[in-house]
């Protein structure tokens, strides 16, 4: 694995997932304070920012050949703070919606990009677990970008009175770093032929399927486990991303400042989870850890919403943590499995976009019902599609494994001079020391690797 590749790709992936962090978080504030919006029109605007991201990834990001890698992640990474000042000088409805969609247009193309560009550092090599660690450390990358954004935000809103415009005019600058490292990175090579490091691994080879259609994505029941896995906590996190900020303040009366604090502890416990993930990677068995997350959330959700004082809001939100560090390393390692490096734009974007959509369509539907019910019971609500995604999800889970236990008779795949441990087609069983396992099961232990 190129490590200077791999190191510069996980540094631009912090910086961009505190500077988007900090924007999505902020917005609604923005809408409230400045653009004076309730919550039905704050959804709305925030939905207009999903409508773009989605049609980005479906249109762009799932279609990017592997040398435009590079060049893609350093326009959308200038993009990105380009709609920054739009936001945060946004002066009526209209504006705000401009800067929201360039802020989508902009992490529609950057983050499916960065998951393919870090995936297929991995080469070709695509043997259960193979991506798992790459995958995992991009995804610590991501919680630390997460974590340190709020403090920073915080700082600047201290140091500022409370100048929302000021933290989006900070933020800039983390964006614009990230691709001015990009293009050191992948800058000409005059004394040598190969490929830039970004991309040389992710290229597809003789034969290979570089587009993977949705419906043939759907269709595999790894992919379908993975959904629901993200499914499961899209509706918590929209709700904590979108209206977060304004719940804390309304009904737990926080500052601004305090409120940073509440997201830093969430991000906290989320990259504390993942950087355990990434260090115990790869894991077997997924599926357990998937439904450990759906009962955290629904314990988070159950606290916030029926929390009083500022204690019980902060252990909401490190309950909410947890699952937001499990959920997408398990299901990106997931959707990863038995494909080639050149497949992984499509299923990356695939798998991105159907999250947005159900992004898109919660934000207005959240903004409606805390105007018409209030923050804790909508919040409260939202235990019901948690629920559903986890039972859906355990039942595909097990009729997958009840079809992999009639492949154990498979030979085994291993690496050269290894007997230790082998993969069955990508889809068989984990054998280790000669004895079958299932693979991803209930039975297995949670961080069997």
């Amino acid at each position: 694995m190129p490590l200077t590749a791999l190191l510069v790709l996980l540094g631009v992936t912090m910086v961009a997932r505190a500077s988007q962090n900090m924007a999505q978080t902020t917005l609604p504030v923005v809408a409230a304070d400045l653009v004076h919006l309730r919550g039905g029109p704050i959804g709305l605007v925030s939905a207009a920012s999903g409508v773009v991201a989605v049609v980005t990834m479906s249109v762009v990001s799932s279609r990017i050949p592997v040398r435009f890698v590079r060049g893609s992640l350093v326009l959308a990474l200038l993009v990105l703070a380009g709609s920054f000042p739009l936001v945060g000088d946004a002066r009526g409805p209209l504006s705000l919606t401009a800067g929201a969609r360039v802020l989508g247009l902009a992490g529609g193309l950057v983050f499916p990009t960065l998951l393919t560009a870090v995936g297929g550092l991995g080469g070709d090599e695509v043997a259960r677990g193979a991506r798992d660690r790459p995958i995992a450390l991009l995804s610590v990358a991501l919680s630390v970008g997460l974590a340190w954004g709020p403090f920073v935000e915080g700082g600047v809103l201290a140091s500022s009175a409370g100048d929302l415009r000021a933290v989006f005019a900070w933020f800039v600058i983390g964006p614009v770093a990230g691709a001015a490292a990009l293009v050191v990175l992948g800058g000409p090579r005059r004394r040598s032929s190969r490929p830039a490091p970004v991309a040389a691994a992710a290229r597809p080879g003789p034969g290979d399927k570089v587009r993977v259609p949705l419906l043939a994505a759907l269709r595999d029941e790894h992919f379908q486990i993975a959904l629901l896995g993200q499914l499961l906590y899209t509706a918590p996190f929209a709700a904590v991303v979108v209206f977060g900020a304004l719940f804390a303040r309304h009904d737990y009366g926080l500052s601004l400042a305090g409120v940073e604090v509440a997201f830093g502890v969430f991000f906290a416990v989320s990259l504390a989870v993942r950087s355990l993930v990434a260090w115990r990677s790869p894991i077997v068995s997924k599926l357990a850890w998937f439904q450990l997350a759906a009962v955290l959330t629904v314990a988070g959700l159950a606290l916030m919403a029926i929390g009083r004082d500022d204690a019980e809001l902060l252990v909401a939100m490190a309950l909410l943590g947890v699952p937001h560090g499990l959920t997408y390393p398990l299901a990106m390692g997931m959707v990863a499995e038995g494909r080639p490096s050149a497949q992984l734009a499509s299923v990356n974007a695939h798998l991105s976009a159907t999250v947005q959509v159900a992004n898109l369509l919660l934000a207005p539907l959240l903004g409606v019902g805390i105007d018409a019910a209030g923050y804790r019971v909508t919040f409260g609500a939202l235990v019901a599609p948690v629920v559903v995604a986890a039972l859906l999800q355990r039942r595909i889970g097990r009729r997958d494994a009840s079809g992999e236990s009639d492949t154990s008779g498979e030979s085994d795949i291993s690496g050269p001079g290894d007997g230790r441990a082998g993969v069955a087609g990508g889809h068989g069983t984990i054998t280790t020391g000669g004895r079958a396992a299932p693979r991803g099961l209930w039975r297995a232990s949670p961080w069997s690797t």
